[in-house]
């Protein structure tokens, strides 16, 4: 559903800023949704792409809101436009179980074809996140990135590092080389002869006349018995 391309330049990167995560309670209990609103600084941009690191959200929707249209007053039937938020991404799930991690780190990206609306003129976006589970003490989104149309991305820039120990992991394996199938072939088959001659040389059963080894002159060594 996230397509992967090459990355873009953090200069390219639109400037915003984000208001610290609203809750949203009923009553004494937490609702399980948070409003995350970024803005641009009073400019417009024109959006193409959105990425950010999960961080424990089930869902999420994206509202956007347009600049404001000069010289049309305001009515209750129709509002100015920047005052109305716009569906830009619908309700999408990002964990396959809220109750389950899965998912719950993912970076993701919405481009044009997640995108419900032609994001123009845009002032500023509205993050609705979702967690119905118990199970997290915290849940929202990390790292959030816009982009325009003509500087669209598809895979992740971010200070998360790879653990280093992973790493070392695939250099190791990437070194490892595999012996020759007709050297292992021989090998086996030299075992085999060998298994063969040492079964043959032990195959006499354990006779009275084995057994005779602790025998002398039709009596047994005093030291050889086993008091039971």
């Amino acid at each position: 559903m996230f397509s992967c391309k090459t990355s873009a330049p953090e200069d390219t990167i639109l400037r915003s800023s984000l208001r610290s995560p609203i809750s949203l309670p009923i009553g004494d209990h937490n609702s399980g949704c948070k409003v995350i609103d970024l803005n641009f600084h009073g400019a417009t941009v024109h959006i193409g792409e959105i990425s950010f690191f999960n961080n424990y959200t089930a869902y999420i929707t994206i509202k956007f809101r347009k600049r404001s249209l000069s010289g049309f007053p305001a009515t209750p039937d129709q509002p100015r436009s920047g005052s109305v938020w716009h569906t830009l991404v619908p309700k999408t799930r990002l964990m396959a179980d809220p109750h389950c991690e899965n998912g719950g780190q993912d970076f993701r990206i919405f481009g044009p074809n997640q995108m419900s609306a032609d994001a123009e003129d845009v002032t500023g976006l509205r993050f609705i996140c979702k967690q119905p589970s118990p199970h997290w003490k915290s849940f929202g989104i990390d790292e959030i990135k816009c982009y325009s149309r003509a500087d669209m991305i598809q895979t992740p820039r971010s200070s998360k590092q790879e653990d280093p120990l992973a790493e070392m992991s695939k250099s190791a394996a990437s070194n490892i080389s595999l012996p020759n199938a007709g050297n292992i072939s021989l090998y086996l088959q030299n075992l085999h002869s060998l298994s063969s001659i040492t079964s043959a040389a032990l195959t006499p059963s354990l006779t009275a006349q084995a057994l005779g080894r602790f025998d002398e002159e039709n009596c047994y060594e005093i030291n050889t018995l086993a008091y039971n």
